[in-house]
């Protein structure tokens, strides 16, 4: 019916598409944006999936793909409501803004559930959550590697401990068709991330990877509208039969290697390169070509992502690997 909303969001009436732009009223700090969406109200009644991208802003791919996947799915064919929000992290879109957002140099994937009274991205958590996300019966956050990283396609997903839960998290994950899995929390790596605290408040929800370096890609993007299509047959809110697609590898942990000094990387190995543990990796330099620091993989398994830019920090990510052995 016409008049229906979605927190802020409005919806179209049922055979419709709408797009538009809504803010968080309330809090000066947030409206100053405006965020896009994509509404698609299908003929029947059905679960309300969400599927957002961005909120790393330089992740084009699933900015891309989340933006095609609202054009182009047909509402005649679609059972419930999709609502897309193709970009969370709006203040670092046009900044060009690498893993963290501008108003408070914070990662917006490391925020969530956020707080009512906390800091801009605190707040933005806070409402996105419970005004939006714990509305959804399904939520789907797209990927990829940041402007300077490359990563090999996987899922990341996290169990409940709600059996019926976890077990339509796990549907969709495989629905997707990457060989790889994640679903154990990054070494070292602050909690907090929007698919994790929407499962824990009851939605079945995951990450999809694809793609990175800044890059529209045609085959990255296309793997995550294809990847996300498959998951929306699997789940009975789009029409038609599901492509049977191999489970992926779920790997046994996902270890992050950080640099120990400053200095400038020079990998050995690439993305979806097999390394065994104590293998070296790469090799940490000055800015007069002394070697700083020979690294070595802290597990056996596949490499997942890797940093592109050679300028690193101390204690600057270099690297992550899905172990499969320990």
């Amino acid at each position: 019916m016409a008049g229906r909303s979605l927190g802020p969001i409005p919806l179209p009436s049922a055979g419709e598409r709408g797009t538009g732009e809504f803010t968080f009223g309330g809090d000066a700090g947030l409206e100053k944006y405006r965020w896009p969406f994509i509404a698609i109200s299908g003929t029947s009644e059905g679960p309300t999936v969400l599927i957002t991208a961005g909120i790393h802003a330089a992740e084009y791919t699933g900015v891309e793909a989340a933006i095609r996947i609202g054009r182009t799915l047909d509402p005649a064919h679609v059972r419930g409501t999709v609502l897309v929000i193709p970009l969370l992290n709006r203040p670092g879109f046009y900044e060009r803004s690498i893993y963290v957002n501008p108003e408070d140099n914070d990662n917006l994937n490391r925020l969530f559930p956020g707080k009512a009274d906390g800091s801009w991205g605190e707040r933005f958590a806070h409402r996105l959550l419970n005004e939006i996300v714990t509305k959804c019966d399904n939520a789907i956050d797209l990927h990829a590697g940041d402007l300077i990283e490359d990563l090999v396609p996987f899922v990341i997903y996290r169990e409940t401990g709600d059996a019926a839960l976890d077990a339509r998290i796990t549907r969709m994950a495989n629905a997707y068709g990457a060989k790889w899995a994640v679903k154990s929390a990054p070494t070292g790596e602050r909690p907090g991330s929007l698919y994790a605290v929407a499962s824990l408040n009851g939605v079945a929800a995951m990450l999809a990877e694809s793609g990175g370096r800044g890059l529209l890609i045609a085959g990255d993007v296309a793997r995550h509208v294809k990847g996300v299509t498959n998951i929306l047959r699997s789940i009975g809110v789009l029409t038609g039969v599901p492509d049977l697609v191999k489970p992926p590898t779920v790997v046994k942990s996902f270890d992050w290697l950080r640099s120990p000094v400053e200095g400038m990387f020079h990998p050995r190995v690439a993305v979806g390169h097999l390394v065994k543990k104590g293998e070296v990796v790469g090799e940490m330099l000055d800015l007069v070509g002394e070697p700083l620091a020979t690294m070595h993989a802290p597990v056996g398994g596949v490499l997942l992502f890797i940093v592109t830019s050679p300028a690193i920090k101390k204690d600057g990510l270099l690297l992550a690997i899905g172990a499969l052995e320990r």
